[in-house]
């Protein structure tokens, strides 16, 4: 069905099927409770650039479950995000599993990879976050992998483990945004000759950065050509992760919270995906303006903030 609509309808298509519209009757918490997990001492721009354009876009409450030493980094970038220290590098002490389990409990979505780095404690703690959320929350939270949360897919010490915990997660809960090298690394690991083949092993959706995004899913591929710029800065990616998160937060609050009557019903699956096409084409757009301003000197800064702007250029006169 996605796949024949134009770029127009498809947007169109989110704001009457999957975007909450701002009512009096809601509360502080029902239009989006994300969780972005990763970060570390080296990395603190990822996470925050994720969880950023998540609030910017729309999520009631945004959340960065980070390493010790990088909370009072990404916590000077902004008071706007609530950051909580709980992931720890190897020799730093034991991760403490209640807090970061008592979090999950309470998010809608989670974003897991953004500046994780490859230490092995780090990594290790991540494995039981996605355990946790797939048999204790029965894989109903959906999780985006990105960045080093895509390398645990692929990683020999990690992967047959990992793959299994993937696999108890409900059809089109988990979503993968790999850049060209991560997904030919998991399309090896999967044997697989296209992305079609890996979002239907993993019943998931598959989002292939490139010049053209392609998400995959089941036997279907839903192409993104909407203009962008050339210019690349490091972190675009965690913007589309973060407008992934909130819409799929969105969706939620749609589909299983019923918090409001949408005036086109879909299914889950096809939430999923229309909420990574929507994630690529504000990410898109972001881009784009920064770039009409900037030129050359265009940072990840400037895309992040355009995020609000992009969401009023393309959803919000609909």
């Amino acid at each position: 069905m996605l796949s024949r609509l134009s770029h127009k309808e498809l947007l169109r298509l989110a704001t009457k099927a999957a975007i909450p519209p701002l009512s009096p009757e809601f509360h502080k918490g029902q239009c989006g409770r994300v969780c972005i997990i990763g970060g570390c001492e080296d990395y603190t721009g990822a996470p925050y650039f994720s969880a950023h354009s998540a609030a910017l876009f729309g999520a009631d409450l945004t959340h960065v479950m980070c390493e010790l030493n990088a909370a009072p980094v990404i916590k000077s970038y902004t008071p706007n995000l609530m950051v909580h220290p709980y992931l720890r590098e190897s020799g730093a002490g034991t991760a403490p599993m209640d807090k970061i389990q008592g979090l999950l409990d309470r998010m809608h979505v989670c974003v897991v990879g953004p500046g994780l780095g490859r230490d092995r404690a780090m990594l290790d703690s991540i494995v039981d976050v996605l355990e946790y959320l797939a048999y204790k929350h029965k894989g109903e939270t959906p999780v985006i992998l990105d960045a080093d949360g895509l390398f645990l897919i692929s990683d020999e010490s990690y992967s047959d483990k990992v793959c299994e915990v993937l696999r108890a997660f409900k059809p089109g809960r988990l979503v993968l945004t790999p850049n060209v090298v991560e997904f030919q690394r998991i399309k090896n690991r999967f044997g697989c000759e296209s992305g079609a083949e890996l979002a239907s092993k993993l019943k998931c959706v598959v989002v292939q950065k490139g010049s053209e995004d392609k998400i995959w899913y089941n036997d279907s591929v839903l192409e993104c050509s909407a203009k962008g710029t050339n210019k690349r800065v490091g972190g675009q990616g965690d913007t589309l992760t973060g407008i992934i998160a909130t819409m799929l937060a969105f969706s939620r609050a749609t589909y299983d919270f019923k918090i409001w009557e949408p005036t086109e019903r879909l299914e889950w699956f096809d939430l999923a995906v229309l909420s990574c096409y929507i994630g690529s084409s504000v990410t898109r757009e972001c881009a784009r303006l920064a770039y009409e301003k900037h030129g050359r000197a265009m940072q990840t800064t400037d895309v992040n903030d355009r995020v609000g702007d992009a969401y009023d250029l393309l959803l919000g006169k609909l």
